[in-house]
C-alpha cells in the first residue's frame, strides 16, 4: 500500500456556480489515474466523478460539469437514455474564441449559495408537472442547440440573445434562482451597455456572466464595481 498526502487548492469561492466541485473531483481522479497508471479515458473519468459526487456523496445536480471538466474546450454534449452521454467537440475558429472572450465579463455577486436546495426545487417543480417549469426546461434544451450554431458561425449577437432568453426561462424553474440583489446587478450592467446576462450554475448567487460589446466593456466593469 502506497502512502501519500493530497492537497487541493481552488481560486474560486465555494458555492460559486462555476462547476468547481465537479472539477475538483475530476482533478483528484486524474491524479490517481496518472499515479497508478489506470486505464481510464475521459468518458470513464467523467462517469466515475459523477457517481462519486451525485450517488456516493448524495449532492444534487446534473452530470454536465464532470464531462466539461474532463474533456475541456467547446463541446456539444448530449445526455440520452440509459445514461448514454455523447460529447461532440466543436471546432470553433480562433477569431470567434477571441471575440467571445473580448465580449465577456464575469462578475461575482459576493454570495455563495448551496446549489442543492435550488436544484431539488427544480426537480420537484418538474416532477410534479409544473407547466411553467417543464416548458422552460424544453426551451433551455433548445437554446443549447441554437447556441451551438451561433458559436460555430461566430454570431455573438445571437449568442447574447440566446443567453438572455435562457436566463428568462431559467428563472421560471425555481423561486430562489434570482433575487432583488441579483436583479439590481443585472439592471446596472444592462444600463451600462451589457447585451445579456445569466447567473452561472444553479443560481441564487455565485457568478453572473455578461455578454458585452467590447467597446463598452470598461463602462460595464466600472458600473459593476460601484
Amino acid at each position: 500500500m502506497r502512502s501519500f498526502r493530497i492537497t487541493t487548492y481552488n481560486d474560486a469561492p465555494a458555492g460559486s456556480g462555476l462547476g468547481t466541485s465537479s472539477t475538483m473531483v475530476v482533478c483528484i481522479l486524474k491524479a490517481f489515474i496518472e499515479w497508478l497508471s489506470l486505464p481510464l479515458g475521459d468518458y470513464e473519468t467523467s462517469r466515475l466523478a459523477y457517481e462519486i459526487e451525485r450517488k456516493d456523496l448524495g449532492l444534487s445536480g446534473g452530470k454536465q460539469d464532470q464531462y466539461a471538466a474532463a474533456f475541456g474546450g467547446f463541446n456539444y454534449m448530449e445526455f440520452l437514455q440509459n445514461d448514454l452521454v455523447i460529447v461532440n467537440p466543436l471546432k470553433i475558429k480562433r477569431w470567434i474564441v477571441d471575440e467571445l472572450e473580448a465580449s465577456m465579463v464575469l462578475y461575482f455577486t459576493g454570495v455563495s449559495r448551496c446549489s442543492g436546495a435550488i436544484i431539488d426545487e427544480q426537480k420537484k417543480n418538474t416532477s410534479q408537472g409544473g407547466n411553467d417549469a417543464i416548458e422552460a426546461m424544453h426551451k433551455i434544451k433548445q437554446s443549447a442547440k441554437d447556441m451551438k450554431l451561433a458559436l460555430l458561425k461566430g454570431d455573438i449577437d445571437s449568442f447574447a440573445d440566446i443567453l438572455r432568453e435562457g436566463w428568462e426561462n431559467k428563472k421560471k424553474m425555481a423561486s430562489h434562482i434570482t433575487n432583488p440583489a441579483i436583479q439590481e446587478v443585472m439592471d446596472v450592467a444592462m444600463k451600462a451597455g451589457a447585451k445579456a446576462g445569466k447567473v452561472s450554475g444553479a443560481g441564487g448567487g455565485g457568478f453572473i456572466m455578461f455578454v458585452v460589446e467590447p467597446t463598452r466593456k470598461k463602462e460595464v466593469i466600472e458600473a459593476l464595481k460601484k
